[in-house]
């Protein structure tokens, strides 16, 4: 773990802080730090398997039932609308990844949570764009997403498929 990911820690214990977590618990803020690092090694662990749903959900190194690994993938998957549509005026390309630092401006939206989703949708373009069948089906078979967050992906890898022009306002 990084010294930046102890500062990233420490801002977000300071967070909770904030919101009170401290007075309910009765903890100290060592504590709250040390939680949330903990927290923070898991994510980075599972965010490896996320990227692969099927393999998240086959895995047996973390204790982790199936509604639980339905709700963090759902989660993981979830995106802004107001994102989307700032992407899709583009080429899910690796090249213009660099680009959600303009698109986080734009939405105000974290960068992090930008180019999440970015990842996100081109995983799931690249994955299910030569398949056959269904869109839906496939995205719900590789990804184990719900039928509607299936639905607006397969809605998303038609748009950027067949390339429409998603920026003017009357969309």
């Amino acid at each position: 773990m990084s010294c930046l990911d102890v500062f990233v820690a420490h801002d977000a214990a300071l967070v909770l802080d904030k919101q009170g977590v401290l007075q309910n618990t009765g903890l100290g803020m060592d504590d709250l730090i040390s939680d949330v690092l903990d927290h923070y090694r898991l994510f980075i662990n599972l965010e490896k398997m996320l990227k692969n749903p099927v393999q998240l959900a086959e895995q047996q190194i973390y204790q982790i039932d199936s509604e639980t690994q339905k709700i963090i993938i759902d989660r993981y998957y979830r995106f802004d609308a107001v994102v989307v549509r700032e992407v899709l005026g583009r080429k899910l390309s690796s090249r213009n990844r660099k680009d959600m630092e303009d698109v986080s401006e734009k939405t105000r939206v974290p960068l992090r949570s930008c180019r999440r989703q970015f990842d996100n949708m081109k995983r799931v373009f690249k994955v299910v764009e030569d398949l056959m069948g269904s869109l839906v089906d496939n995205i719900q078979r590789h990804f184990l997403l719900p039928e509607d967050l299936a639905m607006q992906y397969a809605a998303i890898v038609f748009i950027a498929n067949n390339r429409f022009e998603t920026t003017k306002k009357k969309m």
